[in-house]
């Protein structure tokens, strides 16, 4: 792809588009959620359901789908993740083409208190999870996101709500 992409992770219910809406207005920057890009309305049987089928094929379709909407001219902030739950609700990590496809420039994780997490994912899904499980997703998508930052030889930022280091090294990125 065109090297415009700040790829931001993170598990359902950390914050990610709240922090990637203030992140966009600050910078100017547009803001894609990975979900609406490859429209999951369209492959999941209700909008609220966090199990993928089929893994491999959603993120293709992520990739034909970016192919269409990205622009070289512009810079986007894509919000997605580095693990998915599967159908039997087992932690699978996302595959390293995915993002050497994507070719973000920075790689950033959003975390966040795992109770807070829980609470988030029943109001909005109506869906209890147990702490260990949110635990060890967010503890695998963290790791998933350095991997993939090594791999890439990209900058890695951990963040909850404070943007200021990762907008400091966009702007860096950007000169």
């Amino acid at each position: 792809m065109h090297r415009n992409v700040i790829f931001i992770g993170g598990i359902h219910g950390v914050g990610k588009g709240t922090i990637c809406s203030k992140i966009s207005h600050e910078l100017n920057m547009k803001h894609l959620s990975s979900s609406e890009v490859l429209k999951w309305s369209e492959i999941s049987p209700t909008e609220n359901n966090k199990l993928v089928k089929d893994i491999p094929e959603t993120q293709n379709r992520l990739i034909k789908e970016l192919s269409k909407l990205l622009k070289p001219e512009e810079n986007y902030i894509l919000d997605g993740h580095f693990c998915l739950f599967d159908s039997s609700e087992k932690i699978i990590p996302v595959d390293i083409q995915t993002f050497i496809k994507i070719s973000p420039i920075i790689i950033s994780v959003v975390t966040c208190n795992p109770k807070t997490i829980i609470k988030r994912l029943e109001k909005r899904d109506k869906k209890k999870y147990e702490l260990p499980l949110i635990e060890k997703f967010q503890n695998t998508e963290i790791n998933q996101g350095k991997l993939v930052s090594a791999k890439l030889e990209i900058p890695f930022i951990q963040l909850n709500d404070d943007i200021s280091e990762l907008v400091e090294t966009i702007n860096y990125l950007r000169k």
